[in-house]
């Protein structure tokens, strides 16, 4: 499709042909972010469901939630009460904030001062993380220093859901013996400023998988 149509080519025929892979490469480019907008809301509501399943009767031993919208640390506290074995880790927290702070507008059912009396001894707050891909090592890291910890339940927006297991998935390669299951919060699309959020999202997905492609995945996780 893009390679050259004529045996002597001249400007023009050459002209022709760029202009012609151009167009093709901005309409298919069009078309995949176009079914990524459709698909992404789907995948994390198809996860959602299989972690409901799968957490049904019993729990995960880590629940960790990625910060950076609303709804999702509220999310995680409450999962935290309904499986108060699991381990509760919170990452990418502003350096001025904590667990106090944080729980204040949260609604848990306990008062604050109750939940950090109560909770705050399985509760880790990680004020490092500065983007996903940090989240990500942030969270095995966690996971590393806890004995026999297998399923991680991570918490974030249904529009992040699938860059966030891209970037586990490949972290995970380093020879973790670790499951990751994902609860999301669902946006609500007839919102603006949602759709813009998604539609940066296709472009996040896109830089990140091509970052991604140059990860190596026999780096050590740092300590």
């Amino acid at each position: 499709m893009f390679s050259k149509k004529y045996v002597f080519e001249t400007r023009y025929t050459r002209s022709k042909r760029l202009v012609r892979n151009v167009f093709l490469s901005i309409v298919a480019i069009g078309l995949a972010s176009s079914l990524l907008t459709i698909y992404l809301p789907m995948y994390a509501q198809k996860q959602k469901q299989a972690s409901a399943k799968a957490f049904y009767q019993k729990a995960p031993d880590v629940i960790a939630v990625f910060t950076g919208d609303s709804g999702r640390i509220e999310h995680a506290l409450k999962l935290a009460e309904k499986h108060p074995s699991a381990k509760l880790f919170i990452t990418g927290v502003y350096v001025k904030n904590n667990l106090k702070t944080l729980l204040v507008n949260q609604g848990a059912n306990l008062s604050v001062e109750e939940y950090i009396e109560q909770e705050s001894h399985h509760i880790e707050i990680d004020y490092l993380a500065r983007n996903t891909v940090e989240n990500g090592l942030a969270t095995i890291h966690y996971a590393q220093k806890l004995p026999a910890v297998k399923d991680i339940l991570v918490i974030s927006s249904d529009y992040h859901i699938l860059r966030v297991n891209l970037i586990l998935e490949t972290l995970r390669s380093s020879g973790q013996n670790l499951n990751f299951h994902y609860d999301a919060i669902e946006s609500d699309y007839t919102e603006w400023r949602n759709i813009k959020i998604l539609l940066k999202e296709v472009y996040k997905l896109f830089k990140t998988s091509t970052f991604l492609l140059f990860w190596d995945k026999e780096s050590p996780i740092p300590n």
